[in-house]
């Protein structure tokens, strides 16, 4: 288990390195973007629960982060398939791709999208208002779909996520590096055999592909706008709570926590949409206790 951490973390440093960040359109005013220096490597990928630290669970479980950079899903890693150093920031112009290689052989996309911050909410202080409500987590994927968010892809295409799952079990990744034109526009018909008799167009896949495309070697996640809300006191005591931002993004309920009422249990609910602002947002928040 020490070796395995000692190469993830290798990886991790070889992957983070340069952090940099294309400009928003108008499109992206409601999603988080990072700023400053990048958030840990280690907590991003290790720290599932994002609680700020990394539990004897979360190291057992750090093995998955190999598999993931194993694109090809071969079951082995190949030195094409390991992080490289990015590029160093450049200026570039609106709509182009940031992390576009020089020379890259990739098909061209209709814009760049940007990649949300990934870094879990401010931790409560002392200071911190007693009505106070932090989400946390709650971007968890299924080991079947190896990081991609197939919840919300396919909910953002109006099928079930097996549909999605199915159709993509067809499509061959390119090994180490982006695919050919003639290896994405095999793929591509592959998808769109399977999803087309689900009434799904070619330019929706791509609007849906583009939108939740993000590089989790380099500590991305996929576009998501965190959720707030405020909790209700009467008397001392937590009776209900209000959501003042549903948010979007999230694949599973997070974990909701009341500064002051740490001992107040809340179950939060999901709504999936094909209305990118509403997917994944918080449909009701509920005490449970």
């Amino acid at each position: 288990m020490k070796f395995l951490i000692a190469f993830a973390a290798v990886a991790i440093l070889i992957a983070t390195g340069v952090s940099s960040h294309p400009p928003r359109d108008q499109r992206d005013r409601g999603c988080q973007r990072p700023e400053g220096p990048p958030p840990d490597p280690f907590m991003i990928l290790f720290d599932t629960d994002q609680d700020g630290e990394i539990s004897p669970r979360e190291i057992e479980q750090s093995g998955s982060v190999l598999k993931k950079l194993d694109r090809d899903q071969s079951g082995t890693l190949t030195r094409n398939e390991m992080p490289r150093p990015p590029h160093p920031p450049r200026d570039h112009q609106p709509g182009e791709s940031h992390h576009r290689r020089p020379g890259a052989n990739r098909p061209p996309r209709r814009r760049a999208e940007p990649m949300p911050d990934q870094r879990p909410q401010k931790a409560f202080s002392k200071n911190t208002p007693a009505d106070t409500v932090i989400f946390t987590g709650g971007y968890e994927t299924d080991p079947r779909d190896h990081g991609r968010p197939v919840t919300l892809i396919a909910a953002a295409l109006g099928v079930k996520p097996e549909v999605f799952r199915q159709a993509f079990s067809n499509v061959k990744p390119a090994r180490g590096g982006d695919p050919s034109p003639a290896r994405a526009r095999a793929n591509k018909e592959v998808l769109m055999a399977a999803l087309g008799k689900h009434g799904i167009s070619d330019d929706r896949l791509d609007t849906v592909s583009n939108y939740y495309r993000y590089q989790p070697e380099r500590g991305g996640l996929w576009k998501h706008t965190p959720a707030t809300a405020q909790a209700i006191i009467k008397e001392g005591k937590v009776t209900g709570l209000q959501i003042t931002n549903a948010g979007s993004g999230y694949m599973t309920p997070p974990t909701v926590t009341i500064a002051g009422h740490k001992e107040v249990k809340v179950q939060a609910t999901l709504e999936f949409s094909q209305d990118f602002s509403k997917n994944g947002s918080i449909k009701s928040l509920i005490i449970v206790n």
